[in-house]
């Protein structure tokens, strides 16, 4: 029987905070190097950073780590390289006795491969959650309701970022709260909101990563803000002339560093913050995108990375979010967190290049949204498309979840709790704790046929061109992700490292039509050519036109179909030199394939799968429920306990116990309209 225990939410202890003013130096309060001591309850003494909180007063808060008092110390200020001690008028309490104890253990990284995160306990921490990156409305309850409903779902992650247009950005306000104030200056009411955030997230069991900057705030081609931006010199009191010198401009370095040390220490001493991430998408930003300056915003995160460690005593995780795992952004972060919003979500979930057995940090996705599925608006406003990607997550190369991008609407629609679903199953069987787990695909039998199409799997990456083996049997390689849909013709596209070319290889069990069907092209014009066993069988060229915006029913949509006779084959589809881009939607090999597909993960004794019908899974009515039968080669001789999970309620079946000699063990499936989960233990 499998026992689940609900975790009430309860208070955490508020932080030991002692308030004192010091004597004023006339200058900028928030650029002041003020440390103070705090003395805790064994008699060790903490020097931690303090922080401004109005008038000539400041404030500095230790974790209550244990029970008994804890007394103030003396304040020092670093002054040009020296350090003074000040003269400090308490206000309130020298000495603060506690008897409740923070006991949400801190997240950290344990190194080595596999690598994983851990709890300060030393057990493994899996995060499980959604994005709730900002409130669209009603700032004020946005967070304490959505913290609720994460903890009613048994749920242990987010992600929020300080941005101005949800009035969480230190220096930069939205029109409603006023003006922002000057650089080098923050605003204490966003401070004061940020403290309700934290002290919520800790009292329901949510861990933090805090998004510090994102790409809009330095991007003329991404998401812009950089118009509005008050460090942008057109601004009164602004002072960049362009938004990439945010990461080379010495006078931007030093503000951002002063703002990064008064966040650590405002809301450092909470366990409930799981990470600094330093930027959002940083390869958005016009010294990426643009400038392709990688290694000045290398040296940034570098930079920026070790200041804040040095000024947080707590230790807690600094990240960033960038899409190559191999950029030397990453050297000095403590974890990977790409995102995902390819054309093939569930391939793109179980896939990371390099694969996560060959890096020494963590890795997840840490937004994964729908952007680019070909689904209609009415599927993606319905929400089916949200969760089915983080049970994909969890059979394929890493060892944790993708986190939904749409968690506000997860909560609108009131399906928060299929992604507890996910939580639940999680903690029944340990799979994210365990090692030496394999990922594969096996085969289905199943009646019900659907016709056996590939489809691209990212869009506009800079990957090598791509050669891959497709089985024709109906398996779900995590490789599939790695199909491009975007090939690119014009030599300066191809030396930006955008691929140009396709090659596959496959073995056709009879004589088929395959078809190629391109869904858009460049406004430049394009060409696309498919060579079959070094023999053209298909070419086409656009000529120049309209933008279409990656519409799939662009008036430049086309099928080119071509013969091909049973056997061994290899089809490269290339762009020949044309002046802009094409998009292979996908490629439709001509056969049938089951309905139902799976991916699952194993071990001598363990296997779990996630089953999904292809044409329900996203669909906004799902089909008919079918059946099949999972075939699952080589599985150890033993008794083994079969137990089937409603993925979307998040309640498994009764536990089946079989017998096994040995070999393939065939495994009949429940009915299934979109998804289900399986979980074997010997």
């Amino acid at each position: 029987m499998l026992l689940f225990l609900k975790a009430v939410a309860q208070a955490s202890p508020e932080p030991v905070t002692f308030a004192f003013a010091v004597p004023s130096d006339q200058g900028n309060p928030f650029a002041r190097d003020i440390w103070a001591e705090v003395v805790t309850p064994s008699g060790k003494t903490m020097r931690l950073p303090a922080f401004f909180t109005g008038g000539e007063q400041f404030a500095v808060r230790a974790r209550v780590e244990a029970p008994g008092e804890y007394r103030f110390g003396k304040v020092t200020e670093g002054i040009k390289g020296r350090t003074v001690v000040l003269t400090a008028k308490l206000v309130g309490r020298d000495k603060v006795r506690v008897r409740a104890i923070e006991d949400r253990p801190s997240v950290q990284c344990a190194a080595g491969i596999p690598a994983r995160l851990v709890l300060s306990t030393g057990a493994t921490y899996v995060p499980i959650g959604a994005n709730l990156a900002w409130a669209s409305s009603g700032r004020g309850e946005f967070y304490r309701r959505a913290f609720e409903a994460f903890a009613k779902a048994g749920l242990n992650w987010t992600r929020i970022w300080m941005v101005h247009w949800s009035g969480l950005n230190l220096d930069w306000l939205p029109e409603d709260m006023g003006k922002s104030p000057p650089p080098g200056s923050l605003d204490l009411r966003v401070a004061a909101d940020w403290d309700k955030i934290v002290s919520m997230a800790e009292d329901k069991g949510v861990y933090l990563q805090i998004v510090l900057q994102y790409h809009g705030q330095y991007s003329t081609v991404a998401n812009s803000n950089w118009r509005q931006n008050p460090w942008n010199a057109a601004n009164p009191g602004g002072f960049l002339p362009s938004p990439a010198e945010f990461f080379t401009a010495p006078v931007a370095k030093e503000l951002t560093a002063l703002k990064y040390r008064y966040i650590v220490a405002r809301w450092g001493y909470s366990s409930a913050v799981l990470a600094w991430e330093l930027f959002n998408e940083v390869h958005w930003t016009d010294a990426m995108a643009r400038d392709h300056d990688e290694a000045a915003v290398a040296r940034w995160h570098s930079e920026m990375a070790a200041y804040i460690r040095s000024v947080d005593p707590y230790h807690h995780l600094v990240t960033t979010s960038t899409e190559n795992l191999r950029s030397p952004i990453y050297a000095d972060m403590d974890y990977f967190q790409p995102h995902l919003y390819p054309a093939n979500i569930l391939a793109g979930a179980r896939f990371f290049d390099p694969p996560p057995d060959r890096l020494e940090r963590p890795v997840f996705y840490g937004e994964a949204g729908d952007d680019h599925l070909p689904l209609t608006p009415e599927e993606k406003a319905s929400g089916n498309a949200i969760v089915p990607p983080v049970w994909s997550s969890l059979m394929g190369m890493g060892r944790y979840p993708a986190q939904p991008w749409l968690g506000e609407q997860l909560i609108e629609k009131g399906r928060l709790d299929e992604l507890g679903a996910v939580a639940r199953f999680l903690v029944a069987t340990s799979l994210g704790k365990r090692d030496g787990l394999t990922a594969f695909s096996p085969l289905v039998e199943c009646t019900a046929r659907v016709p056996l199409v590939l489809g691209g799997g990212q869009f506009w990456r800079r990957r090598p061109d791509l050669e891959i083996t497709v089985p024709l049997d109906g398996s779900e390689l995590p490789a599939f992700a790695d199909i491009p849909r975007i090939l690119v013709g014009s030599p300066e596209s191809l030396a930006e490292g955008y691929p140009g070319r396709v090659t596959y290889h496959f073995d056709l069990p009879r004589s088929v039509t395959i078809r190629l069907h391109v869904a858009d092209t460049g406004a430049k014009g394009a060409a696309i050519r498919a060579t079959l066993d070094g023999q053209i069988v298909a070419a086409h060229s656009w000529p120049p036109h309209p933008a279409n915006s990656g519409d799939i029913n662009a008036p430049t949509a086309t099928e080119l179909p071509f013969s091909a006779d049973a056997g061994a084959h290899t089809l490269v589809v290339d762009n020949p030199g044309g002046p802009d881009w094409v998009d292979l939607a996908d490629i439709d090999f001509g056969l049938d394939t089951s309905a139902l597909a799976a991916v699952g993960k194993r071990a001598s004794d363990f296997l779990a799968f996630w089953v999904w019908h292809r044409a329900g899974v996203f669909a906004l009515n799902p089909p008919a429920p079918v059946t099949g039968t999972l075939l699952l080669a080589d599985v150890p001789a033993g008794t083994w306990h079969v137990t089937w999970w409603d993925t979307l309620k998040g309640i498994p079946a009764t536990l089946v116990t079989i017998m096994h000699e040995g070999g393939l063990l065939r495994l009949p499936t429940p009915p299934i309209a979109r998804h289900a989960a399986v979980v074997l233990t010997r």
